[in-house]
């Protein structure tokens, strides 16, 4: 770190310091007034927001060499067979990536089961998991599981129904088919 201090980018620094100073702040805002505010202040949205639209209108990555996201590609792939050559490679990996992802999704499962009353069953889980995954190795998506940060922040503003997850799925689809290419200018 010492070695490649002097190699520091000072555009980039700033922009980080800013943006975590502000998400810092709002943080603190938010956990001091949790009770008077409806839903907590969406800080890391409005910095993903305003800090794309200073790069775009200043053009910081051309003036101060700030990297940026670049081109993203929007739209869905077409679906095809998996390359059945890559299954030797990979079926260690992918066995240790399921089973983790399986004890997390579980492990969440239970724990909003527990604070919700209701039952969670595992074989359920299991067969919904390898489904998604399945369907999912025709599109070239990555293995899913549960989101803790995602699942967390969900239930804190009340979503506690199929309906918010539903909701928050929509809004992430339409980002993959029209919005990604809004964050063409977003630094890194």
């Amino acid at each position: 770190i010492c070695q490649k201090l002097p190699e520091t980018n000072v555009g980039t620094l700033v922009t980080a310091i800013i943006a975590m100073v502000a998400i810092y702040i709002v943080k603190e805002l938010n956990h001091k007034f949790a009770k008077k505010l409806p839903m907590p202040i969406p800080i890391e949205l409005i910095t993903i927001i305003i800090s794309t639209g200073i790069s775009y209108g200043v053009n910081l990555n051309a003036k101060f060499g700030i990297s940026v996201v670049g081109n993203i590609p929007s739209g869905l792939k077409p679906p095809v067979v998996p390359n059945v050559s890559y299954f030797g490679q990979v079926v260690g990996n992918a066995f240790a990536i399921a089973v983790v992802g399986y004890a997390i999704c579980i492990s969440l499962g239970k724990i909003f089961a527990l604070k919700h009353g209701y039952k969670v069953d595992s074989n359920q889980e299991l067969i919904a998991l390898g489904l998604c995954n399945f369907l999912g190795g025709f599109f070239q998506c990555f293995a899913i599981s549960c989101s803790m940060s995602r699942s967390l922040v969900q239930e804190s503003t009340g979503g506690n129904s199929q309906v918010a997850g539903v909701i928050a799925s929509l809004v992430i689809l339409v980002t993959i088919l029209k919005i990604g290419e809004l964050f063409r200018d977003l630094p890194k």
